[in-house]
């Protein structure tokens, strides 16, 4: 029985009420709710436009197509992220180009994208993981220097800062991501957000099945819509958000004091230019003579969740048998994942929580180096 989440979402008496306030006004598809969600959300990461959708993958598809990406182009994305990521992609039958990550934050690496770009690669969509923005100053002049759209997956990353501003202006589109885990949840339900006008009409074209206006469809389109019911519950979640995040840091700050300097257990590495980081998760690297798989039961069985993070997308099935990618193809990646685990982090999460489940990561990385060695 799990007695410490990994995660848990904060939803209470307000949100449930704002859900019913909705469902009694009558109107519980997309209207007047969606619009105030989206213009309240726009302010708060510094963007002119945010154009919401029903979910966060319907979002990265939305912004996909916006950015033009059509069949037979090529896009770079990262081997380290959530499956939606490089689908998007597909559903365009165009070709995702998997890129290694960096092995100290997990990122995109540019080093290595620039070794896979081609004539017809036309996007690169970065992965803030785990909620980490990356150096989008070197993102977006690696996408000049190749006439790139930026398309940035930062589905993790509400209430991250970069170099002092919040994430969600640095690139061409940043998409956010709602699912329950996530610093706001909805429910379900994501969000685009962009300074670029054009691009926001195209957007809200595509979310609501190509329409300019009442039965006038311009474009194929999608029902990407979100409703009411959902924003209700996002514009009480708003308000949450800046303490969610400022609780997960205090509870990483402990973490990062606990794990300083441990032989076996590494924290996350912070870049200069990362002001806040959102912390969607806290994930450990371990030393290669720690069996995480192990620790990972281990904690298991005390009653303490974690998670292995998304394995690299090169070792899924799917892509393995659509595109032949094999185990050995991107071993940075492959090294780095077996290596991470993540642990508990949620607003809220009592100390005396926080102290066992670094007490037992301790314990367990411990015994699961002396039966590796032994």
């Amino acid at each position: 029985m799990t007695r410490i989440p990994v995660a848990q979402p904060t939803l209470g008496e307000a949100e449930a009420a704002a859900a019913y306030e909705t469902v009694r006004g009558g109107w519980v598809s997309m209207g007047q709710r969606v619009q105030d969600f989206e213009e309240r959300f726009a302010s708060i990461v510094g963007a002119r436009y945010a154009v919401a959708a029903n979910n966060g993958t319907a979002a990265l598809h939305m912004g996909l197509l916006a950015a033009g990406v059509k069949e037979s182009d090529e896009v770079l994305v990262p081997d380290v992220t959530f499956i939606s990521t490089p689908n998007v992609v597909i559903y365009e039958r165009a070709r995702p180009v998997l890129v290694e990550c960096d092995p100290d934050t997990y990122n995109l690496s540019l080093d290595d994208a620039a070794r896979r770009v081609t004539e017809r690669t036309t996007a690169i969509i970065p992965v803030d993981m785990n909620g980490l923005p990356v150096d989008y100053d070197r993102v977006l002049a690696f996408a000049e220097e190749h006439d790139l759209a930026v398309i940035a997956d930062s589905a993790e990353s509400l209430g991250a800062s970069y170099k002092g501003e919040p994430v969600g202006t640095q690139a061409h589109q940043h998409i956010f991501s709602f699912f329950p885990n996530k610093n706001l949840t909805t429910g379900e339900g994501g969000m685009v957000t962009t300074n670029d006008n054009e691009l926001a009409k195209q957007l809200r074209v595509l979310r609501n099945q190509g329409q300019e206006g009442r039965y006038n469809h311009v474009a194929l389109g999608y029902n990407y819509r979100m409703t009411d019911i959902q924003a209700s519950i996002g514009l009480v979640q708003l308000d949450r958000t800046e303490f969610t995040v400022h609780d997960k840091q205090r509870i990483a700050t402990r973490y990062d004091h606990a794990f300083s300097g441990h032989p076996l257990i590494r924290g996350p590495f912070i870049p200069d230019y990362v002001t806040q980081h959102s912390w969607y998760m806290y994930a450990v690297a371990l030393d290669d003579s720690v069996s995480r798989d192990q620790v990972a039961q281990e904690l298991a069985s005390a009653g303490v969740e974690t998670r292995l993070s998304f394995p690299p997308v090169h070792m899924q099935p799917y892509y393995q048998n659509q595109f032949g990618y094999k185990h050995q193809d991107y071993p940075i990646s492959a090294q780095a994942w077996s290596q991470l685990l993540d642990i508990p982090i949620w607003p809220g999460l009592p100390e005396d929580q926080q102290d066992e489940v670094i007490d037992l990561l301790q314990i367990a990385v411990e015994r699961a180096s002396r039966d590796v060695t032994t």
